[in-house]
């Protein structure tokens, strides 16, 4: 009896049963007793890079890996579990088992118990070391993101991923350049948690926000006393906090010229001495960096050391701006329904009108500026094509004068906390869990906005 053939049949209940196994998050593929392919789900094509099309009816060899037993299953040779298989740089735990029926092998069956390679090491981390994992999510320095949340399938993004197993796979220093929005953090998250210290701090620093007469007290703490106002028992900085797992500097590129020399010191020797101290403190740190700004015309405006930005950039990673990616169609909806999802929020439908307007926008703010679009848009529906169409324009054709992004961006920032607000009445903490911000940062951006962008915006 031949393997029974799930894909194109017009049986209901096969058709079920083909959508169910499209829906599982780990990678299945069956073939049958010479090995070839006869079912394919979704998640394996995606890992794979193509359709299910493309792999029905081939050898498993070609199409998997040269090294998956799952032939040799098919002919009731072996049995494979827990064996680990590498398929397009991603490293699988399988299982292959022979398909019996009938008291005969039909075929076989290989499932990949943990496509996400990132997912199995921290599991394995809080299963097998709870000290660390509880230390770290009691601290707040543990990693929020891996290579799965970054949206988007075109060929940009496809070279993104791949370039962030190649920065996880090596302890490197890593620098991420692209413009604000585009997903630096969540870029430096991925590489943390796909590389083998998942399990360990990942801490963040924005280094245009920490005054520069404090940045070297935050990078490299200090002994108690040392300066006015500072604690009697010392304070250990952000170098020894991540020590043995990820310091992500974000906006390095307004670091201080002055303080570059201390930081350059400190990676390149991986060690540190506090602020009022004098003893030498070993720390095992792998630096992830990110600037909007571009490093190289800065050394030679005399702005960022070269010696430093050597050291940072050993590994360079550009992000592509939304303008930029041919797949901004799929990265839409699918942000909408990631959005949607997270924010408990009903559907509101994106006509095809307002999906090519969407499309045809700028977008100076990236991806952020799309959420925040999206959010509005969901809340009170008054984004549709021609205010969008409009939007674009104005901004075309505003005097030189008033060309201040960070202006307008603050008052798109506004309008969408107000839109957030009226929609849920008012009650603040709603609010806030529906931008998905802290109650605290909802009041910083009411009190930072207040008069100029939020009364202008309520006015308006």
């Amino acid at each position: 009896m031949p393997f029974p053939e799930l894909s194109g049949t017009s049986d209901p209940h096969a058709s079920f049963l083909k959508l169910v196994l499209d829906h599982v998050s780990d990678c299945l593929v069956a073939v049958d007793t010479e090995g070839i392919v006869v079912l394919i789900n979704e998640p394996y094509c995606k890992l794979l890079g193509g359709s299910e099309a493309d792999f029905l009816g081939r050898h498993i060899t070609e199409v998997v890996s040269p090294h998956t037993h799952l032939h040799k299953v098919a002919r009731g040779e072996e049995v494979v579990c827990g064996a680990p298989l590498e398929v397009r740089g991603c490293k699988l735990i399988t299982r292959q088992v022979p398909v019996v029926q009938e008291g005969r092998i039909v075929g076989a069956v290989g499932l990949a118990l943990f496509s996400n390679y990132e997912l199995l090491k921290r599991t394995y981390s809080l299963a097998f070391s709870p000290s660390i994992a509880l230390q770290n999510a009691r601290s707040g320095w543990t990693t929020q993101h891996t290579a799965n949340d970054i949206l988007g399938n075109g060929p940009e993004m496809d070279e993104l991923r791949q370039q962030i197993r190649v920065a996880s796979a090596h302890a490197f220093p890593t620098l991420l350049q692209g413009e604000t929005g585009t997903g630096k953090e969540l870029a430096a998250h991925a590489i943390h948690s796909g590389s083998d210290r998942a399990q360990r701090p990942f801490v963040w620093v924005n280094c245009a926000s920490i005054p520069e007469q404090l940045i070297d007290a935050e990078l490299f703490g200090y002994e108690g006393g040392s300066f006015t106002g500072a604690s009697s028992r010392g304070k250990p900085g952000k170098f020894e906090l991540a020590s043995g797992g990820t310091l992500f500097l974000d906006e390095i590129g307004d670091m201080p010229l002055a303080l570059q020399t201390s930081l350059l010191r400190a990676i390149q020797h991986q060690q540190i001495v506090r602020v009022g101290g004098t003893a030498p403190i070993a720390v095992d740190v792998r630096i992830i960096c990110a600037t909007h700004r571009n490093l190289a015309q800065s050394v030679e405006d005399g702005r960022f050391r070269a010696d430093l930005y050597f050291r940072l950039a050993m590994f360079r990673i550009a992000l592509p701006a939304l303008r930029e990616r041919s797949d901004l169609h799929g990265l839409i909806t699918q942000l909408y329904a990631r959005l949607l999802a997270r924010h408990g929020l009903a559907p509101r439908g994106l006509s095809s009108d307002v999906l090519n307007a969407l499309k045809r926008h700028s977008w100076p703010g990236n991806v952020r500026e799309l959420e925040g679009v999206l959010i509005r848009y969901n809340l009170d529906g008054k984004l549709d094509l021609s205010s969008i169409q409009g939007h674009a324009e104005a901004k075309a054709s505003i005097a030189p004068a008033t060309f201040d992004l960070h202006a307008h961006l603050e008052r798109e920032k506004a309008a969408i906390i107000h839109a957030a607000l009226r929609h849920c009445s008012q009650d603040r903490n709603r609010a806030a869990a529906l931008l998905g911000i802290s109650r605290a940062s909802l009041y910083r951006e009411l009190q930072a906005a207040r008069p100029k962008s939020l009364t202008g915006s309520s006015s308006s």
